[in-house]
C-alpha cells in the first residue's frame, strides 16, 4: 500500500514539474496610444517579434491609455485603478512600456502598487532624460534636432528660413524644450521658427505661402489649439497638398507621404531593440545593469521629392539610404576589369562542363550501338533494355539543350552590356550602373547552374558528405522565410503572401543535423514554389514528431498531375518542355533535394493538383542537442565587429586582392596584404598582432597551408580562413585539417564574407 502511494506522489510530482517548466513569461505592454497608430503598431511588433525568439514561451496582453486622442486619460483615477487591478489579476513577469504617457503614470503607480518596484520595466519611445527607477531600463527616443538641421542645410545651401512644426502633446513639449536647447548652443546659419499650438487652418495657412528659400521640419502635430486629433500619416498628406516648400521629417512612418527624408527612427527597431533588453530581464539581468539606451537613427531620403525640388544626389551625406531608386554599390572605376575577369572564369567553367556532356553524350551513343548489336539475339529483354537506353538518351540531350538555353541566355546578357560599357563612351552613369547590375544578376545565376552540376556530381560519385552538428530550429527557418521574402520582392511577385507554420516550441528545440543542407533543400523548395505561383500564398511549416523532423513548403500555383508526381524528382525532367520557357531553370533542383534528403537517411514527396497547387514534404531523422553542446545559431553579418581589428589578406593574384579590399572597405578592419609565403613570414617577424588571416591556398613559393602553419605557430590565437576556387567537399576538409579555421570557395559573397568573418569574431 505504501509503495503504491509512494509511486502516486511521484507521479504527481512530475507531471507538476513538466507542467511548471512549460509555463510561459507574461508580458504587459502599456501603450501612452492606441492600436492602430502607426508608431505604436510599429513598436509593439518590433518588441513582440523579438521576444518570441526568446528561448521559452511567452504571453503577451496589451492594455492602451489612447492619451494622443484623449489626454486626460493619463491623469484620470480609474485609469489608475484599472492597471492596478489588471497588474495584480496578470502578475507579469516583465512590464513593457511606450511613449512618455505610460512611462508617467507607472512611475507614479510604483509609489501605490507594492512590490511592483521588483518587476522588471522595459520603456521604449521614451523621451524624457533622467534618473530612473532601479527596476527600469529601456531605449530613449531622441529626435537629433541638430542632425535634421545640418542635413537640410547640406540639401539646400541656400536656405533662410525653417519652420520646425511640433504640438502640446507630451512628446510635442520635450521636442519643442529640445529645440530650445538646441539653438541655445548651436547657430545653424539660417532662421529657425517653432510651430506649435495652432489650429489646423492656422498651420496651414502660415506654411502654404512658403518662398524657395524656406524649409519645413515636421515632427508632430497629433492635436490642434482646437483639441482636434489628426494621425501621422493624415496630417502629412494634408499639408503636402497645400504646402509647396520643401518637408523634412524624423519618422520612419512619414516615409512616401512627401517628405525628403532626414534622420529617420525606426519605431519597429526601437521595438525590437527594447524585446532584446526584455530577453535579457527575463533570463535574469538585473535592469540596474543596463543602462538606458539611444534608439537608432539613419539618413534616408526619398528619390522622387529629391527630383520634385530638383535637390542633387551629391549633395547627401555619405552612407543614406535612397528610396524609390535602385541603388548601385560597384564602383565603375574596377567593376569593368572585374566583370571581364568574371567572365573569362566562367568561360574556362562552361568549356569544361561542356566537355564533360559531349563526352557524356558520345558514351551514350556508343551504349546504343551496342544494345543495336544485341537486338537479334536477345529479342524482348533487348528491346526493352534499348528503350530504357534511348529514354536516357533522350533526356540527356533535353538537358543538354536546355542547359545551352541557360547557359547562353545570360552569357548573352554578360558579353553584350560588357562590350557595350566597353566600347561605348556616350553611356550615362545611370545606365552604366544598370547595365552592371543586368550583368551581376546572370553572373548569379550562372554560378547557381555551376553549383547545381557539382551538387549532381557529388550525389552521382556518392561523395556528398553530411556534416551534423547541432543547431536551433528557429532562427534557421527565420533566415529561410527572410530569404524567400527578399526572393519575392526580386521577381515582383509581391502579391504573394508568405507565410510560417510552427509551434514555438519545436522552433526552440537545438537538435543535430546539419543546418546547410537542411537549409539548401528548404531554399530549393521556396524558390520552385515562388517560380510556379503567381498569386495566392505561400506556407512554410516544420514540425518535431519524435526523432523525425518534417518540413513541408504548400503553394497556391499550377500543380502537377498525379501521373507525374514521381516524375519530378528525377533529373534533367520536367513536367512539360513548354515549361523550360515559360518558367526557366535546369530540372536539377528538386533531384538535388531528393539526393541531399536521402543522404540524410531521410524521405521525400509531394501532394498535388492541377490548379490547385502543391505541398511539397520531406522529412528527416535528428536527435536532441545534449547539453554543453556549443549550438549553431545563424550570426548576422556585422561589420562593427571588424572595426580595428587586424586582417591579413594573403592572395597573390591582384585583381582577387583587390576585390578583397573593396569588399571590406567600410568595415573599419586595418587590412594588411602579402602575396607569397616570405611577405608573410616579414609581417610575423614583424610582431604584428593579427585577428584573422584570409588565405588563398595556392600561392607562388610555398602552399597556403604552410603558410597557414606558420601563421599558427606564431600567433597561435589567429582565426584563419581558407581561400579557394575548389568547391568540393574534401577541400574543405582538408582545409580544416591543415588548421584553419573556415573555408570559403570563389566567387566570394561579399555579405557571407562579413558574416562568417563577424562569426569567427564572435
Amino acid at each position: 500500500m505504501f509503495k503504491n502511494v509512494l509511486i502516486a506522489v511521484l507521479m504527481v510530482a512530475g507531471n507538476f514539474y513538466l507542467f511548471a517548466k512549460e509555463l510561459p513569461n507574461r508580458i504587459l505592454i502599456i501603450n501612452s496610444y492606441h492600436t492602430g497608430l502607426s508608431w505604436t503598431d510599429s513598436l509593439n511588433k518590433g518588441f513582440i517579434d523579438a521576444v518570441k525568439g526568446f528561448d521559452q514561451p511567452v504571453e503577451v496582453f496589451i492594455e492602451n491609455l489612447d492619451t494622443k486622442r484623449f489626454p486626460e486619460n493619463l491623469n484620470r483615477r480609474e485609469q489608475k485603478i484599472y492597471l492596478s487591478s489588471r497588474i495584480q489579476q496578470i502578475k507579469p513577469n516583465l512590464i513593457a512600456l511606450t511613449d512618455d504617457d505610460a512611462f508617467i503614470l507607472m512611475e507614479s503607480l510604483l509609489k501605490e502598487i507594492s512590490g511592483l518596484d521588483t518587476i522588471p520595466v522595459v520603456f521604449m519611445g521614451v523621451n524624457h532624460d533622467k534618473a530612473y527607477p532601479n527596476n527600469f531600463t529601456g531605449v530613449l527616443e531622441r529626435v537629433d534636432i541638430k542632425a535634421n538641421l545640418e542635413f537640410i542645410k547640406q540639401l539646400q545651401p541656400n536656405v533662410k528660413r525653417v519652420y520646425c512644426v511640433t504640438d502640446e502633446t507630451t512628446t510635442g513639449k520635450v521636442i519643442g524644450e529640445r529645440i530650445n536647447n538646441t539653438l541655445l548652443k548651436y547657430n545653424p546659419g539660417f532662421e529657425v521658427r517653432v510651430i506649435w499650438n495652432l489650429s489646423y487652418y492656422d498651420l496651414i495657412d502660415t506654411l502654404s505661402n512658403l518662398s524657395d528659400n524656406e524649409a519645413i521640419l515636421f515632427l508632430l502635430f497629433n492635436r490642434d489649439s482646437k483639441e482636434n486629433y489628426f494621425s501621422y500619416e493624415a496630417i502629412l498628406d494634408s499639408l503636402i497638398r497645400n504646402v509647396k516648400a520643401p518637408i523634412y521629417g524624423t519618422w520612419s512612418f512619414y516615409l512616401n507621404h512627401g517628405i525628403v527624408g532626414g534622420a529617420i527612427i525606426s519605431g519597429y527597431h526601437h521595438g525590437k531593440r527594447a524585446g532584446e533588453l526584455a530577453s535579457l530581464l527575463l533570463k535574469g539581468v538585473s535592469p540596474k545593469t543596463i543602462a538606458p539606451t539611444d534608439g537608432p537613427s539613419d539618413f534616408i531620403v526619398d528619390h522622387l521629392q529629391l527630383v520634385r525640388f530638383s535637390i542633387s544626389e551629391k549633395s547627401l551625406p555619405q552612407g543614406t539610404l535612397l528610396l524609390n531608386k535602385a541603388q548601385s554599390f560597384i564602383h565603375l572605376s574596377r567593376s569593368t576589369i572585374l566583370v571581364i575577369a568574371a567572365i573569362v572564369l566562367l568561360l574556362i567553367v562552361l568549356l569544361i562542363f561542356m566537355g564533360v556532356y559531349s563526352s557524356m553524350r558520345h558514351k551514350a551513343l556508343r551504349l546504343q550501338k551496342y544494345y543495336n548489336t544485341l537486338l537479334e539475339q536477345k529479342n524482348q529483354e533487348v528491346e526493352n533494355s534499348l528503350k530504357i537506353a534511348e529514354e536516357a538518351n533522350e533526356l540527356k540531350s533535353a538537358f543538354l539543350a536546355n542547359m545551352s538555353h541557360e547557359i547562353r541566355t545570360p552569357m548573352n546578357a554578360i558579353v553584350g552590356f560588357s562590350k557595350l560599357i566597353k566600347e561605348s563612351s556616350l553611356l550615362s552613369p545611370e545606365e552604366v550602373n544598370g547595365y552592371l547590375d543586368i550583368i551581376a544578376e546572370n553572373a548569379q545565376r550562372l554560378m547557381r547552374l555551376i553549383n547545381d552540376i557539382i551538387d549532381i556530381s557529388k550525389i552521382d560519385s556518392k561523395q556528398l558528405s553530411i556534416y551534423k552538428r547541432p543547431v536551433q530550429l528557429g532562427p534557421l527557418f527565420a533566415n529561410c522565410y527572410r530569404a524567400a521574402e527578399v526572393e519575392l520582392d526580386r521577381v515582383n511577385k509581391n502579391n504573394i503572401a508568405i507565410e510560417m507554420s510552427f509551434r514555438p516550441t519545436d522552433a526552440a528545440l537545438e537538435v543535430v543535423t546539419d543546418p546547410d543542407r537542411l537549409q539548401q533543400v528548404v531554399m530549393n523548395l521556396l524558390n520552385n514554389a515562388i517560380k510556379f505561383t503567381s498569386s495566392g500564398r505561400i506556407v512554410l511549416g516544420y514540425s518535431v514528431i519524435h526523432d523525425l523532423l518534417r518540413v513541408s513548403v504548400e503553394d497556391t500555383g499550377i500543380g502537377i498531375d498525379s501521373q507525374y508526381h514521381d516524375a519530378v524528382f528525377e533529373r534533367f525532367r520536367q513536367i512539360d518542355g513548354t515549361l523550360n520557357r515559360e518558367y526557366g531553370g535546369s530540372g536539377l533542383g528538386l533531384s538535388i533535394c531528393k539526393g541531399i534528403v536521402e543522404a540524410m537517411g531521410g524521405r521525400i514527396g509531394v501532394d498535388s493538383r492541377p490548379e490547385v497547387g502543391s505541398t511539397f514534404w520531406f522529412e528527416v531523422p535528428i536527435s536532441l542537442a545534449t547539453p554543453g553542446q556549443q549550438v549553431e545559431v545563424p550570426v548576422k553579418a556585422s561589420k562593427s565587429k571588424l572595426k580595428n581589428k587586424v586582417l591579413l589578406i594573403v592572395e597573390d593574384n591582384e585583381p582577387s586582392a583587390i576585390l578583397l579590399r573593396e569588399m571590406l572597405k567600410g568595415t573599419g578592419a586595418v587590412l594588411l596584404q602579402a602575396a607569397t609565403g616570405k611577405e608573410v613570414a616579414t609581417i610575423l617577424n614583424d610582431k604584428v598582432k593579427i585577428d584573422i588571416a584570409l588565405v588563398d591556398v595556392y600561392l607562388p613559393d610555398m602552399s597556403g597551408y604552410e603558410v597557414v602553419t606558420k601563421i599558427k605557430q606564431a600567433q597561435p590565437n589567429v582565426r584563419v580562413i581558407a581561400q579557394t576556387a575548389n568547391a568540393m567537399d574534401t577541400d574543405r576538409q582538408k582545409s580544416l585539417e591543415a588548421g584553419c579555421d573556415e573555408h570559403i570557395t570563389k566567387p566570394i559573397d561579399k555579405d557571407k564574407l562579413i558574416e562568417l568573418l563577424s562569426m569567427l569574431l564572435s
